[in-house]
């Protein structure tokens, strides 16, 4: 079976911050919205899939005795953080995470119990709505700093995407693959294959990013996502604001690099 990304979560130390580059960036990005675990986030939503934009906003709900947990969500972003921003997480499509959860653990994953939780949400005209998930990790020893898991949303897709927040100003379509940077990349190749994920991970050693995208960067992470593809309808919708926020232009595709935006590459290219 083929998975689908349903979300990348990129942690930022400054929300806020990230938001405001991403408007820059001609993305239309939904209203904050907060964890009951101490983190918050803002969503650049696409067709079907999105960009969560996470930070650690109430570091006091983080509790350590979620320690005593095969895995927790606050615990892991705010680690992360710790040592660099960048993209965490890899989440994919699923209809039923604990189906799925079934089947990581037939594929060698090791697999915490399934985590549900609820948060409020904002529509475009303010109203206030429940949305609900259903998470089932994945876990590898070599993806310590890049988990991946599936995504199941509880609540009807009505109370999540809505076409306002789907339509952006520089052509944004779609996520397309995703890249890890791995000293291991073949066993992480190995790894994605055996859970169902073929064709949107792309796991390359360090040198291989730079050679095919011509960028050599210190902030590129040696064990983790070093970047995702941007897929927009039309690239002069994207390239002025892009180009001046650091992007390079390579074959045909504008290079943000992991220094000049929170830690992770943006590949923009059209179909």
């Amino acid at each position: 079976m083929s998975r689908a990304i349903d979300h990348i979560v990129l942690c930022v130390n400054d929300l806020d911050a990230a938001i405001s580059a991403y408007a820059r960036l001609g993305f239309t990005v939904t209203p904050r919205a907060v964890h009951p675990f101490g983190t918050g986030n803002a969503l650049v939503q696409l067709d079907g899939m999105y960009i969560e934009l996470l930070s650690v906003v109430d570091p006091d709900k983080i509790a350590e005795t979620d320690l005593a947990e095969p895995f927790s969500f606050p615990i892991y972003n705010r680690d992360y953080l710790r040592h660099r921003e960048g993209m965490s997480m890899l989440a994919l499509q699923s209809d039923d995470a604990e189906e799925d959860r079934e089947k990581f653990m037939v594929a060698g994953a090791a697999v915490p119990p399934v985590f549900h939780f609820e948060r409020d949400a904002k529509t475009p005209e303010g109203d206030t709505v429940g949305v609900a998930f259903s998470l089932a990790y994945a876990n590898h020893p070599l993806l310590r700093h890049a988990v991946t898991f599936v995504c199941q949303h509880r609540h009807p897709v009505q109370n999540f995407y809505f076409p306002a927040y789907q339509t952006h100003q520089n052509g944004a379509l779609a996520i397309g693959k995703v890249h890890i940077d791995h000293w291991a990349a073949e066993a992480v190749r190995d790894f994605y294959q055996e859970i169902g994920v073929d064709g949107i991970v792309d796991a390359l050693h360090g040198n291989e990013l730079v050679a095919r995208y011509g960028v050599e960067d210190q902030a590129f992470p040696t064990d983790g996502f070093a970047g995702f593809e941007l897929i927009v309808d039309d690239m002069a919708k994207i390239s002025d604001a892009a180009t001046e926020m650091g992007a390079v232009e390579n074959n045909g595709a504008l290079i943000l690099p992991p220094s000049k935006f929170f830690g992770v590459m943006m590949v923009i290219r059209t179909k």
